[in-house]
Formats: structure tokens, sequence, C-alpha cells
């Protein structure tokens, strides 16, 4: 597949970028203040502990959203005449 394909595909996929971002922040912060509390060593409980933890985390699920998501995603969904709505 050549690179102007898949940019088509990537930019037909884009809306899920936005609310996959916030999603995901949700979930790492989530997580990490759960993998804190549940490592039990307390200062991995400070600022700089919990800040570095995010961090990483968030990272990774945002390279994760911005390079898969749009090519997992079918792009915008169009409603039909039977959809019952």
């Amino acid at each position: 597949m050549d690179l102007q394909r898949w940019i088509i595909l990537w930019r037909r996929g884009r809306t899920v970028i936005g609310m996959g971002l916030f999603c995901s922040f949700l979930t790492c912060l989530a997580g990490t203040l759960l993998n804190a509390l549940l490592d039990r060593h307390f200062e991995v409980l400070g600022p700089a502990g919990l800040m570095r933890r995010l961090v990483v985390g968030y990272a990774g699920s945002a390279a994760v959203v911005v390079l898969a998501f749009p090519f997992l995603s079918g792009g915008p969904r169009q409603r039909s005449s039977d959809d019952g709505a």
C-alpha cells in the first residue's frame, strides 16, 4: 500500500482521535492512581512519582490512539433509513 492510501485511510478515521485521547487520559489517570495505591510504596504516592507514571502511561496510550485508532475505525458512520432511528 502506498503512502497516499495510508493518508487517506488515516484521514477518514481521524474523527475518533479527540474522544480517544480524552478517554485514554481518564483511563490512564485511573490506572495510575490504582497502581500507586496497590504498590504500597508511599514514595510512589508523591507528586513526582504520580506524574512520572502518568506521563509515561499517557504517552504510550496517546501514540496508540493517534497511530492505530484511525485505521481501526470505519470512518464516520452514516445513518440509513432502515436504522429505526
